[in-house]
């Protein structure tokens, strides 16, 4: 028995062990938080179904609570329980499936040990013990799960638990910080190899794909969102992600992309001339995006908001006759999404991972800059995550010493 329960146990990690985790000591406190909240009331959250031959993303409020990505799971939380107590509804296995699709955990004592929940039953258990312990109590689910709660129980009273997560979500735990500082080191790899493959006649979609093979290859699970590469007049487009043109001599081309690490998302942009220096009018705009930056990074501290490191960017660029250039938002939350939950009228806190990027956008000169990092706010003010070089002198610098590769 002991043998069988360690091979089932290994074999478990296996499906684990794809990426970084955090403790599940803290996706128990998380639970244990979201209890508060609910006070007397019951939990549920539901793992996102699986689609046929599509890549697999979980929730991230469910991911958030559970560290699970599997699909069709449900967490219960009952927070009447003294002290809360918590469910994981999971499918049986169906070993013949796994030998198409690879190993899953399923309900038990193993998988209760590895997850770090008290009870991890049979998906087909949920609705009997939903409606044991949410009777004559608030079931607290996402709003567009309240028609899935009342099918299982009628007329029960539900509330959107999406504020309370998102509060949460918003101030990010050490082992958070980690997770997308590594997010951060493998995009600003991928920006490097960027720089290396960047030339007049090399198409959008060569550097997108030699920037995701270093995402891959350091370990990433993805790009946290499609990656943009945008050159000459598509350098105007904001989300522009058809990365279908190829770049001509005298283009600029606005780089911006993130690796996702162990759910967590990275956002990073750049701005290269293709042909390896800026034109003076290109530097020009250049240097007037990057200053609106530093004077945008000046205000981020504990206690400043949204609006005010957004007025910082703002106005600068305003100051320089440009603010019809000017179409965007400086800054937004990052973490499990790339525009992380929450929200942007709370000030600033320690633990806050914030993006600032602002831009301008000239359409008929085919012209547009945009410059992007990502900061941890800290207790005395901020540390900036993304290092990557951003001076004009120093992005023609490393565009000159790269080595162009040969690209059939």
């Amino acid at each position: 028995m002991a043998a069988r329960t360690l091979v089932l146990t290994l074999f478990l990690c296996v499906a684990l062990a794809a990426v970084e985790k955090e403790p599940i000591q803290e996706y128990k406190s998380r639970r244990d938080h979201i209890a508060e909240k609910a006070k007397d009331g019951v939990v549920v959250l539901f793992a996102l179904p699986e689609e046929d031959l599509v890549e697999y993303r979980q929730d991230p409020n469910f991911y958030y609570l559970t560290g699970f990505d599997q699909p069709n799971a449900i967490l219960l939380i009952d927070a009447s329980a003294k002290p809360a107590r918590d469910y994981l509804f999971l499918k049986p296995r169906d070993l013949p499936q796994e030998r198409w699709t690879g190993p899953k955990i399923g309900p038990g004592p193993e998988a209760e040990k590895l997850l770090g929940f008290q009870t991890v039953q049979m998906l087909n258990d949920f609705p009997e013990i939903l409606k044991r312990v949410s009777a004559n109590k608030t079931v607290h689910t996402l709003r567009e799960n309240f028609d899935r709660v009342r099918g299982v129980v009628p007329g029960a009273a539900v509330e959107d638990v999406t504020p309370a997560i998102a509060e949460l979500r918003q101030v990010k735990s050490p082992t958070e910080i980690a997770l997308l500082d590594k997010a951060v080191q493998i995009t600003m790899k991928g920006l490097h190899t960027a720089a290396r493959t960047v030339s007049p006649d090399v198409w959008e979609y060569e550097v997108e794909a030699a920037l995701e093979f270093e995402f891959r290859r350091n370990g990433a699970e993805r790009p946290g969102y499609p990656s943009i590469v945008g050159s000459g007049p598509l350098s105007t487009v904001l989300h522009y992600d058809k990365n279908a043109r190829r770049m001509e001599a005298g283009d600029v081309v606005v780089i911006d992309v993130g690796a996702e690490y162990s759910g967590y998302v990275a956002d990073i942009t750049r701005t290269f001339p293709v042909s390896g220096k800026f034109s003076p009018r290109q530097r020009e705009i250049y240097q007037i995006v990057l200053d609106a930056q530093k004077a945008a990074i000046a205000e981020v501290r504990p206690g400043a908001t949204f609006a005010k490191i957004h007025a910082a960017a703002f106005n600068y660029i305003k100051s320089k006759g440009y603010s019809q250039y000017f179409i965007h938002g400086t800054s937004h939350h990052i973490g499990l999404q790339v525009h992380d939950v929450g929200s942007t009228t709370r000030p600033m806190e320690p633990g806050m991972v914030i993006t600032i990027e602002p831009g301008i956008y000239i359409p008929e000169e085919k012209l547009g800059v945009r410059i992007e990092d990502d900061l941890l706010i800290t207790a005395s003010g901020n540390r900036v995550m993304s290092t990557f070089p951003k001076e004009a002198a120093e992005i023609e610098s490393l565009m000159s010493a790269a080595p162009k590769p040969k690209l059939q």
